[in-house]
């Protein structure tokens, strides 16, 4: 027990990485019991863990209808598992900690700090605190506007709009794509309630632009209440940054790209509110508004490579996040300008952060050119809607071109692991194969070589 214990929890990247999976599994038994499951219909352990992992990672790819397949029993363990999930299984854990006043060791601390990709553990009780008060407060708000919205507008009677608010609340903000439509088509009866559009764009804005600011944002409440001044960090301003000005680049591209295609035929407004939803949910959220195979193969590129980037750090998204885009691309010019420092608002980078983007930039285009290579050998689809599956499950978005449900055993393994390996990151990964302590007292002669 002394060796499995080791094997398995002998570092905190390890627990931390043990945690989710046993996580998964526990809902995957969950799902599978004959309660979350309705009459007449089935679901294998496959496809239980494929849901499991999806909720988990918050990626919103199924093999199942879920409206379908699981009773409200079973839709309310999955809102309960995409809510787990999206903040962090380690920071709900941490709940317990806080309400039973139980001292958080430096061990916990650190397991917080890696669920979180915090920099460092000073704080960190503090921010989870600020970010639990944030997270029910937006969800409570959102969920009252939203059933309020639906039951108004007449889609559904009181309490069918309450529990449709309820799962979809907690969908959009930990960035899901979930949804228990009555078609099971995700926002597309939604596509012309400019207003249902909106409120959903916002829950996955704040779910995604990081948690980070969400702490800042109740601090600088606070110091507005008290008359207090307030000054936002610059890692806060980095993430606001970067996801707001991706997301508005990103969708006039789209517009333009669509001008003389899907939107040819529609008005500005349509696709205005086409272009600023699909840019938005393809960084995560995994709701459309619109068929994904409407779009040109451009576009569907163009979206691969956004799933890819996927959103802030420490946020209910995932991706190789905006902040490693930013500095690998930085660093790229910085490397071509002959500049020894890469330098935001005149500061610079540790080299060592720097050296770590560029990991998980290399780290992931290996994992998704595995990932296909091996499913064009087992599957019978093309390349493009392969390559745009691996993709939605490494950003966990949950866009498909709907070849998921067709997919053999082997096709979902794979996406099963790309997708728990796009929830805890790919530092997390790499990082569980060394021990606590890192380094050695031997250096050997350097050697040159040559590249390029």
């Amino acid at each position: 027990m002394k060796k499995l214990k080791k094997l398995f929890f002998g570092t905190y990247i390890r627990g931390f990485v043990v945690s989710y999976f046993l996580f998964l599994l526990t809902g995957a038994i969950l799902l599978k019991l004959p309660i979350s499951i309705q009459d007449g219909q089935s679901l294998s352990w496959i496809d239980a863990i494929f849901v499991s992992v999806s909720g988990m990672s918050t990626t919103g790819l199924t093999t199942v209808v879920v409206k379908d397949v699981l009773t409200v029993f079973g839709q309310t363990v999955l809102a309960f598992i995409l809510q787990f999930g999206g903040i962090g299984l380690i920071m709900f854990v941490s709940i317990f900690w806080l309400l039973t006043r139980k001292k958080i060791s430096f061990r916990e601390r650190t397991m917080i700090m890696t669920d979180q990709n915090q920099i460092g553990r000073s704080g960190i009780v503090r921010f989870v605190k600020n970010v639990l008060i944030m997270i029910i407060t937006i969800e409570i708000i959102g969920w009252i506007i939203m059933s309020s919205h639906l039951y108004l507008a007449g889609y559904f009677d009181l309490n069918s709009s309450m529990f449709q608010a309820f799962f979809m609340t907690i969908s959009m903000f930990t960035n899901a794509g979930f949804d228990i439509s009555p078609g099971g088509d995700s926002l597309l009866m939604y596509k012309t309630d400019y207003f249902m559009q909106s409120l959903a764009m916002t829950l996955m804005v704040l779910g995604a632009i990081g948690f980070w600011p969400l702490a800042e944002l109740k601090e600088w409440l606070e110091a507005k209440r008290k008359r207090e001044k307030f000054e936002f960090s610059l890692f806060t301003k980095i993430l606001v940054t970067m996801h707001l000005g991706l997301w508005i680049i990103s969708a006039i591209m789209v517009y333009f790209i669509e001008y003389n295609g899907y939107f040819a035929d529609k008005d500005i407004i349509e696709s205005i509110f086409y272009s600023l939803f699909m840019s938005l949910t393809t960084r995560n959220a995994g709701f459309a508004t619109l068929s994904m195979n409407n779009m040109s193969q451009t576009t569907q590129i163009f979206f691969g490579i956004l799933m890819f980037i996927g959103s802030s750090p420490n946020s209910a998204g995932g991706g190789i996040r905006t902040t490693t885009f930013l500095l690998t691309i930085l660093g790229i010019l910085s490397f071509s300008k002959g500049k020894e420092q890469v330098i935001i608002g005149k500061r610079s980078v540790k080299f060592d952060t720097v050296y770590k983007s560029l990991m998980v930039v290399i780290s992931a285009g290996v994992l998704i050119f595995s990932g296909v290579l091996i499913m064009s050998y087992t599957e019978s689809f093309g390349f493009q809607e392969i390559l745009f599956e691996m993709s939605s499950a490494f950003g966990t978005t949950g866009l498909s071109l709907g070849i998921t449900s067709s997919l053999s055993i082997v096709g979902k393994i794979v996406l099963i692991i790309t997708m728990f390996v796009g929830r805890i990151g790919i530092l997390a990964l790499l990082l569980m194969f060394r021990g606590d302590r890192v380094g050695s007292s031997i250096k050997y002669p350097e050697i040159d070589m040559i590249v390029g």
